[in-house]
């Protein structure tokens, strides 16, 4: 089995396998991860003027957590599922007196694949691997 798999070599890969692999020791199936949205503040220019923002966010009582990866330096007040209820929590933050956060898209909608082979065996696993190419770096396989 190897997950992880992007759409963009997902395709590729089918095609390899329905032109070289039988269709019964194969199954490619699909996992939808949505996109996610942040109530976000930042990027601050230095850790002073963070510790300013952190220090007022306390005294506002509002929760807070680090922005993370390419957000920093910068503040999460929520992270949410849809664009619609990172708004809905802008508007509350806004009422509390926040002015300077904005909603950002943290993560966009993603579809990742998995590829089974139920009775692999070790020419099997090693063609696959090698149609294979780009979808498989950092994915190895592993046992069911």
């Amino acid at each position: 089995m190897a997950t992880g798999i992007e759409d963009r070599h997902a395709e590729a890969l089918r095609r390899g396998l329905i032109a070289q692999v039988a269709s019964d020791q194969w199954d490619l199936s699909s996992t939808h991860q949505p996109g996610r949205w942040m109530v976000y503040m930042g990027k601050f220019p230095d850790a002073e003027f963070l510790e300013r923002k952190r220090a007022e966010l306390r005294a506002r009582k509002i929760d807070f957590d680090r922005a993370g990866g390419a957000l920093e330096p910068g503040l999460s007040l929520g992270r949410f599922s849809s664009e619609e209820a990172a708004t809905r929590e802008l508007t509350n933050v806004a009422r509390q007196g926040v002015r300077t956060a904005r909603v950002v898209q943290e993560r966009p909608d993603i579809t990742l694949y998995t590829l089974r082979l139920p009775q692999a065996t070790p020419a099997l696993r090693s063609q696959v691997e090698s149609m294979g190419g780009k979808a498989f770096e950092g994915k190895p396989f592993r046992p069911c």
